[in-house]
Protein backbone atom coordinates (compact mmCIF):
# COMPACT_ATOMS: atom_id res chain seq x y z
CA UNK A 1 0.00 0.00 0.00
CA UNK A 2 1.38 3.45 -0.91
CA UNK A 3 1.00 6.13 1.45
CA UNK A 4 -0.03 9.43 0.72
CA UNK A 5 2.53 11.76 2.84
CA UNK A 6 2.39 15.09 1.59
CA UNK A 7 -0.02 17.58 4.23
CA UNK A 8 -1.56 19.63 1.86
CA UNK A 9 -2.69 16.56 -0.68
CA UNK A 10 -3.77 14.82 2.39
CA UNK A 11 -6.04 17.61 3.46
CA UNK A 12 -7.45 18.30 -0.19
CA UNK A 13 -8.16 14.63 -0.31
CA UNK A 14 -10.22 14.02 3.04
CA UNK A 15 -12.23 17.61 2.04
CA UNK A 16 -12.80 15.57 -0.92
CA UNK A 17 -14.23 12.21 0.61
CA UNK A 18 -16.29 14.26 2.96
CA UNK A 19 -17.66 16.53 0.58
CA UNK A 20 -18.74 13.48 -1.61
CA UNK A 21 -20.24 11.27 1.45
CA UNK A 22 -22.22 14.08 2.73
CA UNK A 23 -23.24 15.80 -0.34
CA UNK A 24 -21.86 19.19 0.50
CA UNK A 25 -21.25 22.32 -1.69
CA UNK A 26 -19.06 25.47 -1.72
CA UNK A 27 -21.46 27.12 1.11
CA UNK A 28 -20.03 28.67 4.65
CA UNK A 29 -22.87 25.89 5.96
CA UNK A 30 -21.07 22.74 3.79
CA UNK A 31 -17.77 24.26 5.04
CA UNK A 32 -18.49 24.13 8.68
CA UNK A 33 -20.12 20.79 8.37
CA UNK A 34 -17.15 19.70 5.88
CA UNK A 35 -14.40 21.00 9.07
CA UNK A 36 -16.41 19.63 11.62
CA UNK A 37 -16.48 16.08 10.27
CA UNK A 38 -12.75 16.61 9.32
CA UNK A 39 -11.39 17.79 12.81
CA UNK A 40 -13.54 14.64 14.40
CA UNK A 41 -13.56 11.81 11.97
CA UNK A 42 -17.62 11.64 12.61
CA UNK A 43 -19.85 12.12 9.60
CA UNK A 44 -23.05 11.19 11.78
CA UNK A 45 -21.85 14.14 14.18
CA UNK A 46 -21.17 16.75 11.41
CA UNK A 47 -25.05 15.83 9.92
CA UNK A 48 -26.31 16.93 13.33
CA UNK A 49 -24.98 20.47 12.99
CA UNK A 50 -27.93 22.97 12.61
CA UNK A 51 -28.13 26.22 12.52
CA UNK A 52 -30.11 29.39 13.95
CA UNK A 53 -32.28 31.26 11.04
CA UNK A 54 -30.26 34.47 12.00
CA UNK A 55 -26.74 32.56 11.82
CA UNK A 56 -25.10 35.02 9.42
CA UNK A 57 -25.81 37.54 11.74
CA UNK A 58 -23.52 36.22 13.96
CA UNK A 59 -20.37 36.01 11.58
CA UNK A 60 -17.28 37.32 13.00
CA UNK A 61 -13.44 37.39 11.84
CA UNK A 62 -10.33 38.10 13.53
CA UNK A 63 -11.43 41.16 15.60
CA UNK A 64 -13.62 39.74 17.37
CA UNK A 65 -13.10 38.26 21.61
CA UNK A 66 -14.18 34.50 21.56
CA UNK A 67 -14.60 33.38 24.67
CA UNK A 68 -13.92 29.39 25.22
CA UNK A 69 -15.09 27.40 27.84
CA UNK A 70 -11.53 24.99 28.46
CA UNK A 71 -8.35 26.24 27.13
CA UNK A 72 -8.42 23.03 24.30
CA UNK A 73 -10.37 24.45 22.38
CA UNK A 74 -9.13 28.15 22.79
CA UNK A 75 -5.64 26.61 21.48
CA UNK A 76 -6.99 24.62 18.91
CA UNK A 77 -8.52 28.45 17.45
CA UNK A 78 -6.70 30.30 14.80
CA UNK A 79 -7.47 33.86 16.61
CA UNK A 80 -5.34 35.79 18.80
CA UNK A 81 -8.38 37.04 20.81
CA UNK A 82 -9.30 34.28 22.17
CA UNK A 83 -10.06 33.56 25.96
CA UNK A 84 -10.72 31.11 28.53
CA UNK A 85 -11.00 31.69 32.18
CA UNK A 86 -11.01 28.15 33.65
CA UNK A 87 -7.57 28.08 35.40
CA UNK A 88 -7.90 31.41 37.19
CA UNK A 89 -7.66 31.48 40.67
CA UNK A 90 -11.11 32.99 41.44
CA UNK A 91 -12.75 30.47 39.45
CA UNK A 92 -10.77 27.39 41.01
CA UNK A 93 -11.86 28.43 44.56
CA UNK A 94 -15.27 29.48 43.56
CA UNK A 95 -15.51 25.79 42.00
CA UNK A 96 -14.39 24.16 45.43
CA UNK A 97 -16.34 25.81 47.92
CA UNK A 98 -19.89 26.40 45.90
CA UNK A 99 -19.16 22.33 44.79
CA UNK A 100 -19.66 23.98 40.85
CA UNK A 101 -18.04 22.72 37.80
CA UNK A 102 -15.14 24.96 37.04
CA UNK A 103 -16.53 26.06 33.73
CA UNK A 104 -19.65 27.31 34.67
CA UNK A 105 -18.66 29.69 37.40
CA UNK A 106 -15.85 30.61 34.44
CA UNK A 107 -18.41 31.37 31.74
CA UNK A 108 -20.16 33.65 34.28
CA UNK A 109 -17.43 35.27 34.72
CA UNK A 110 -16.63 35.66 31.32
CA UNK A 111 -19.92 37.66 30.47
CA UNK A 112 -19.08 40.12 33.40
CA UNK A 113 -16.44 40.71 31.08
CA UNK A 114 -17.57 40.15 27.76
CA UNK A 115 -20.55 40.07 27.24
CA UNK A 116 -21.03 40.64 23.57
CA UNK A 117 -18.09 38.34 22.57
CA UNK A 118 -18.34 34.91 20.65
CA UNK A 119 -18.96 32.27 22.99
CA UNK A 120 -17.26 28.59 22.12
CA UNK A 121 -18.46 25.74 24.10
CA UNK A 122 -16.65 22.46 23.00
CA UNK A 123 -16.33 20.39 25.88
CA UNK A 124 -18.44 20.86 29.37
CA UNK A 125 -22.63 20.91 28.78
CA UNK A 126 -22.40 22.61 32.88
CA UNK A 127 -20.82 26.03 30.76
CA UNK A 128 -23.49 25.58 27.83
CA UNK A 129 -25.99 26.07 30.37
CA UNK A 130 -23.94 28.76 32.11
CA UNK A 131 -24.11 30.64 28.56
CA UNK A 132 -27.92 30.10 28.05
CA UNK A 133 -28.58 31.41 31.81
CA UNK A 134 -26.72 34.71 31.25
CA UNK A 135 -28.69 34.98 27.85
CA UNK A 136 -32.05 34.34 29.25
CA UNK A 137 -31.07 36.68 32.43
CA UNK A 138 -30.10 39.55 29.89
CA UNK A 139 -26.65 40.04 31.23
CA UNK A 140 -24.97 38.28 28.30
CA UNK A 141 -25.52 38.88 24.97
CA UNK A 142 -23.06 37.10 22.63
CA UNK A 143 -22.53 37.57 19.26
CA UNK A 144 -22.99 34.01 18.57
CA UNK A 145 -22.92 31.08 20.87
CA UNK A 146 -21.30 28.03 19.12
CA UNK A 147 -22.41 25.20 21.43
CA UNK A 148 -20.94 21.55 20.98
CA UNK A 149 -20.20 19.84 24.17
CA UNK A 150 -20.21 16.23 24.43
CA UNK A 151 -21.50 13.76 26.93
CA UNK A 152 -23.90 11.42 28.03
CA UNK A 153 -25.22 13.45 31.13
CA UNK A 154 -26.98 17.10 30.00
CA UNK A 155 -24.85 17.71 26.70
CA UNK A 156 -27.95 16.94 24.16
CA UNK A 157 -30.58 18.70 26.81
CA UNK A 158 -28.17 21.68 26.97
CA UNK A 159 -28.09 21.94 23.03
CA UNK A 160 -32.07 21.54 23.05
CA UNK A 161 -32.15 24.77 25.61
CA UNK A 162 -30.06 26.78 23.05
CA UNK A 163 -32.63 26.33 20.24
CA UNK A 164 -35.02 28.36 21.97
CA UNK A 165 -32.52 31.64 22.68
CA UNK A 166 -32.75 34.37 19.55
CA UNK A 167 -29.24 35.26 19.54
CA UNK A 168 -27.05 33.81 16.63
CA UNK A 169 -25.97 30.09 17.06
CA UNK A 170 -24.69 27.03 15.82
CA UNK A 171 -25.03 23.63 17.66
CA UNK A 172 -25.54 20.14 16.93
CA UNK A 173 -28.17 17.71 18.34
CA UNK A 174 -26.46 14.98 19.41
CA UNK A 175 -24.30 13.65 23.01
CA UNK A 176 -21.63 13.79 20.26
CA UNK A 177 -19.40 16.99 19.54
CA UNK A 178 -16.19 17.99 21.38
CA UNK A 179 -13.64 20.25 21.43
CA UNK A 180 -12.04 19.42 18.07
CA UNK A 181 -15.56 20.12 16.54
CA UNK A 182 -15.87 23.38 18.60
CA UNK A 183 -12.31 25.17 17.36
CA UNK A 184 -13.19 24.00 14.03
CA UNK A 185 -16.42 25.68 13.78
CA UNK A 186 -14.75 28.59 14.72
CA UNK A 187 -12.04 28.13 12.17
CA UNK A 188 -14.05 27.66 9.48
CA UNK A 189 -16.24 30.78 10.01
CA UNK A 190 -12.33 32.81 10.63
CA UNK A 191 -11.01 31.78 7.60
CA UNK A 192 -14.06 32.57 5.38
CA UNK A 193 -12.63 35.22 2.98
CA UNK A 194 -16.39 36.73 2.66
CA UNK A 195 -16.85 37.39 6.44
CA UNK A 196 -15.46 41.07 6.97
CA UNK A 197 -17.64 42.64 9.79
CA UNK A 198 -16.74 45.12 12.68
CA UNK A 199 -15.64 44.02 16.23
CA UNK A 200 -16.75 43.18 19.85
Amino acid sequence: MVYILNPEEIYSKSFGIIKNIMGLDDSLKSKIIMRAAHATGDIDAARSIVFSENFEDGLFDQNYNIVTDINMVKYGIGSNKTYCHINDDDVIESSKSMHISRSYIAIKKACREMPEAVYVIGDAPTALISIIEEINNKKCNPHMVIGVPVGFVSALESKQLLLKVKIPFITNLSIKGGSAMGAAIANAILSDKNVHRGHT
